[in-house]
């Protein structure tokens, strides 16, 4: 006798992940939560020290998952997302002191779901940095993230 088992992409969890996301120029850990089967937040915080430079980001995105109804073994997802940020930093041994600026992006990407289990992202979209009053770095920006999804 034969038992036949099709795996659909409702099939697989995709509520819980924890992984690392980059967004030029940040990058970290991340938790993503899904509220909805296309309504996700996510969490980013990044708490580096290179020598005696601070620098610490803490984000947070909206994201809008077009799910994929495709049964093949890697399925691909399209999202949207928006996001802000808080970068600070301190560079007290060098004498250029400390500070935070706001940051927030929007964009989209895909993620593709590899083994049922792990989220490869690759996105595009626009960012903007406020460095200082009246300062602000805005343009395109890339990023990516990888993620491991649990049961």
């Amino acid at each position: 006798m034969f038992t036949i088992s099709t795996l659909k992409a409702q099939d697989i969890s995709r509520t819980f992940g924890i992984g690392l996301q980059s967004s030029f120029p940040t990058y970290g850990f991340s938790i993503k939560y899904a509220l909805t089967d296309k309504s996700v937040i996510q969490g980013t915080i990044a708490p580096f020290q290179a020598g005696a430079a601070h620098i610490n980001f803490y984000g947070a995105r909206y994201i809008y998952r077009f799910i994929s109804e495709n049964e093949n073994s890697i399925i691909v997802d399209p999202y949207l997302f928006g996001g802000v940020g808080m970068i600070s930093y301190n560079y007290g041994a060098y004498g250029l002191g400390s500070g935070s600026f706001f940051s927030y992006s929007a964009g989209g990407g895909l993620e593709f779901i590899v083994a049922n289990k792990f989220g490869i992202s690759l996105e595009l979209g626009y960012g903007k940095l406020n460095v200082s009053d009246g300062v602000a770095v805005a343009g395109i920006v890339g990023g990516g993230g990888l993620h491991y999804y649990l049961k």
